[in-house]
């Protein structure tokens, strides 16, 4: 996981004014004086996190200039101003005016790397008032990739069907390029995007997959889907349109050539932007309105200029309404639009997803995207709030860009909440002492209460360290969404006492002195930081800091968290890394805490102690090492003359033996096992678009297992003299099927366990097969509904049973694993509300069927797990806020509600 510098804890300007003025007791609020300057340095470089409290002689010309002078004194530590520093804006708020600078290194861009300088104007001059944000001076990088980038591409499409439960090939990867991930000395990275859709969810996928440019590991990713959960015109004209709900409210729109009206605002038109442009998708999927919107798309019209009918009911008049409250909204805080240019405002509304309503909504960079509701709920663009909160998403883009990942992103959630809930309080004159009033999404149900409604709850109290979820990265980002409302909470508090007044510092917060990769305790300091800029009173900054102390958030919250485990390794940097188990045993790879060496494969035991590393040191990363508690296997990337070729590797746990090379070839690896001197393997074979199974005996030559046209193969496992793998037969003008096959290594003799018994026209899906000293389990859905069930039987394949059912009972399962006590489980979530109980928990049963316990206690993700010795489970698990491999002794048994 990526995680930015800490800041060390020191005295913050209005921690200054606070300390003089916090007993003051008056009918009228004294301005806070100018404060002493202060300088907040950052750990890990020479530039300060924050400089304030500056009282510097003017300086004439344009802000960029002054900012650049200003930046060259020695307190920053930066070198090479004019190359080193880009300018990306330039933020104007009365007499203030904000330079954002994005960091170069050697002329790649740092990955979120933004430096600030304030200022007020002057006549033609500047005053510099204070500089802040994210500088790395301790970069040293080479810029030239070792690893290709057509390979990065293979390896962001493996990740992230991986984390989505697709296959590779369904996806799509355009490279963006290299960039410098600022951890350590820094890292050059190939940035990805994938698109395609996300198949677990069935919703669209649209990300940024960043991969170390030196060894090929896969580094983090970054959704650019926010979730919230041509005409020739003739003229515009002001008209009224009917919202869901019934209201006629005032819209702009616009009478084409031939007569009709479309949803098309150029009451600010400049020629080339400036349209609020309402565009209907015609029930089609979501999928296809991720990025760029299709040619084909029509903006939504009516043969009237009164817009009701069919245009209300799927949610048209509310999208185009609405846009305009949160453009006007904007306006009155000085900002002009999204972008702060003026530029236009796209919405799409009418969107389905697999034929089903798509109850959510998006900003993807571009425009909004809503979904049609359905019989339970209105259009998504019906509340006001969820408009305001989701197109609030293209502010914080064109302001400091908080990256989606993490703390960062739980940040970009929760400013997107406080908008959003701002903005319908306004329009819609909410009283904040409503207790309802901080409620987002409350009006989207067709029945049911606001609260039983709403998709968060601004007011619901939650403290960073008691309540902070840790995903691990493989879901909401991080927790994106999960931790919103710490933030949001403690802006909606301050709000509540403020008033208005509160929406401006934020503002300023955002476009001022947020940088993308700040975390809650960088977030407390720029809303302090420009609440001092506003000239708020002494007991309005006691207001405000009194807000996020309520909510937790100060310095060194983190390590308040409570967890219910042992660390085994502390600091996993790969949040997808899968490690693997046998006896007490274990392997994973990691890389270094600043990520700069590449990823090796660890082994230790499961009770504890030291891990040391088994893979010797090379160049390049290792990927998904496999045990059978005596050695193990994983894979690499090597460079040869004819191209970069895939290497499976394999040594002895105890490292009395130097690692052996198994294959090397040009297909995709992505299953291994290993039992004793017998290692098998899946190999993509590009001329037939399908894997094929291999298994090595000791140093005989390896032997293809399914070497038959129209047959695959993947997932193998193996104990005691004995394979299981996936069988897909894909026989032209033949039955297609899946089916799990166990094969005697010693006499050659194989068994086809039975296909699922599926509905006609169905090919019912198994899974995860896990072969133990004496049975075999594996996942079951028959009805290809992504509901599974637990299947276990002889080691054979005879004597087949269900230990839970496949019906529509059934969860959907995420993983699973086994040894001859105990299978161990996990339950994809439901995403639809996300919180801290819908995530990943592991789960146990005995073997042979009985009672689910719970493992672990812990309220965060449990994400990737291997069962070792007796019910002993390893895990990487996000509780505390980073990333760590986790074990305990036994399950826990029953735990309390979250």
């Amino acid at each position: 996981m990526l995680r930015p510098p800490r800041s060390v804890a020191t005295a913050t300007p209005v921690a200054v004014i606070l300390s003089l003025t916090a007993a003051l007791v008056t009918s009228t609020p004294a301005h806070a004086a100018d404060p002493p300057a202060q300088v907040e340095p950052r750990t890990g470089t020479e530039t300060p996190a924050l400089v304030s409290g500056l009282n510097e002689a003017p300086v004439s010309g344009d802000p960029v200039t002054v900012a650049r002078h200003h930046l060259r004194q020695g307190r920053y530590g930066i070198t090479n101003v004019n190359t080193d520093l880009v300018p990306l804006d330039v933020v104007r708020d009365g007499q203030d005016e904000t330079v954002r600078f994005e960091q170069r290194y050697q002329g790649i861009r740092v990955f979120g790397a933004n430096y600030l300088v304030q200022m007020t104007k002057e006549g033609n001059a500047h005053r510099v008032t204070g500089a802040g944000g994210r500088f790395l001076t301790e970069l040293s990088v080479s810029t030239t990739p070792k690893f290709p980038e057509r390979l990065a591409l293979d390896v962001a499409l493996s990740r992230t069907a991986a984390r989505t439960g697709g296959e590779k090939e369904a996806l799509t990867a355009v490279s963006g390029g290299l960039v410098v991930v600022p951890t350590g000395k820094g890292l050059l990275a190939w940035r990805v995007t994938v698109t395609g859709t996300d198949a677990r969810r069935q919703l669209p996928l649209l990300t940024d997959v960043y991969v170390n440019a030196g060894n090929g590991a896969p580094l983090f990713a970054s959704d650019r889907i926010r979730t919230a959960v041509e005409s020739s015109a003739e003229g515009p004209l002001a008209t009224t349109g009917t919202t869901v709900r019934g209201a006629t409210v005032p819209i702009n729109a616009y009478q084409r050539a031939d007569g009709r009206y479309e949803l098309r605002d150029r009451t600010r038109w400049n020629g080339t932007a400036g349209e609020v442009v309402t565009y209907d998708a015609q029930k089609r999927d979501v999928s296809r309105f991720q990025g760029s919107l299709p040619a084909d798309t029509p903006i939504v019209a009516s043969d009237t200029p009164t817009f009701t009918g069919a245009t209300t009911e799927i949610g048209a008049v509310d999208a185009h309404w609405g846009a305009n409250q949160v453009y006007e909204y904007y306006r009155r805080l000085g900002r002009d639009g999204l972008d702060g240019k003026g530029g236009s405002m796209l919405s799409v509304v009418n969107v389905t997803s697999s034929g089903r309503p798509y109850i959510n909504a998006f900003w993807d960079g571009t425009k909004m995207v809503y979904g049609g509701g359905g019989d339970q709920y209105y259009s998504l663009a019906s509340a006001l709030d969820v408009v305001g909160h989701e197109m609030t998403h293209g502010v914080v883009e064109h302001t400091a860009n908080l990256v989606y990942f993490g703390q960062s992103g739980a940040m970009n959630e929760g400013i997107a909440d406080y908008f959003g809930n701002a903005i319908q309080s306004d329009a819609e004159g909410i009283d904040p002492a409503d207790p309802d009033a901080g409620l987002l999404g409350e009006t989207l149900c067709r029945t049911g209460t606001p609260r039983q409604c709403a998709l968060r709850d601004l007011n619901d109290g939650r403290v960073a360290a008691d309540d902070y979820v840790g995903s691990t990265g493989r879901i909401d980002s991080a927790g994106v969404h999960l931790n919103s409302t710490i933030f949001s909470g403690a802006l909606w508090d301050i709000r509540e006492k403020l008033g208005a007044r509160a929406d401006k510092v934020v503002l300023k917060a955002l476009s001022e002195y947020m940088t993308p990769l700040d975390d809650f305790s960088d977030g407390r300091r720029a809303v302090l930081a420009a609440a001092v800029r506003s000239r708020l009173g002494a007991r309005d900054l006691l207001t405000i800091a009194r807000a996020f102390d309520a909510h937790g958030i100060r310095n060194g919250w983190e390590r308040r968290i409570a967890t219910d485990h042992d660390v085994l390794l502390r600091g996993v940097t790969d949040p997808y890394a899968q490690p693997d188990a046998a006896g007490d045993r274990y392997v994973v790879t990691n890389s270094s805490a600043d990520q700069t060496a590449p990823a090796a494969v660890y082994t230790g035991r499961v009770r504890g102690g030291k891990a040391v590393q088994l893979s010797e040191p090379n160049e390049m990363s290792s990927y998904d090492a496999v045990t059978d508690g005596r050695s193990s296997v994983w894979t690499t990337y090597v460079q040869r003359e004819d191209g970069w070729k895939m290497q499976l590797w394999s040594r002895p746990l105890d490292r009395s033996q130097p690692q052996r090379l198994i294959h090397e070839g040009d297909g995709d690896v992505p299953n291994m096992a290993v039992d004793g001197d017998t290692i098998a393997y899946s190999v993509w074979d590009s001329a037939t678009g399908g894997y094929d199974l291999w298994v090595k005996k000791g140093d005989a030559a390896p032997v293809n297992m399914t070497p038959q046209p129209g047959i695959y193969s993947r997932v193998p496992t193996i104990s005691g003299g004995r394979i299981a793998y996936i069988k897909l037969y894909l026989w032209e003008g033949g039955p297609r099927r899946m089916v799990i096959t166990t094969r005697d290594l010693a006499t050659g003799q194989e068994t086809d366990l039975p296909a699922p018994p599926s509905p006609p026209n169905v090919i019912g899906l198994v899974s995860g097969p896990v072969l133990t000293g004496t049975s075999l389990f594996w996942l079951q859905d028959a009805q290809q509904d992504g509901l599974q069930g637990i299947m276990r039987a002889d080691a054979d394949g005879g004597s087949p049973v269900a230990l839970t059912p496949d019906d529509a009972t059934s969860p959907r399962l995420l993983d699973m694993d086994a040894t001859d006590t105990a299978v161990t489980y996990s339950v994809y979530p439901d995403l639809t509300v996300i919180s801290n109980d819908t995530l990943p928990k592991i789960t146990q049963i005995p073997a042979r069927g009985g009672k689910a316990v719970r493992v672990t206690c812990n309220r965060g993700e449990q994400a990737q797990f291997a069962s070792g010795e007796g019910g002993r489970v390893i895990w990487i698990d996000g509780t505390a806020a980073h990333v760590d491999l986790a074990t305990r002794a036994r399950p826990r048994g029953a735990c309390r509600a979250a």
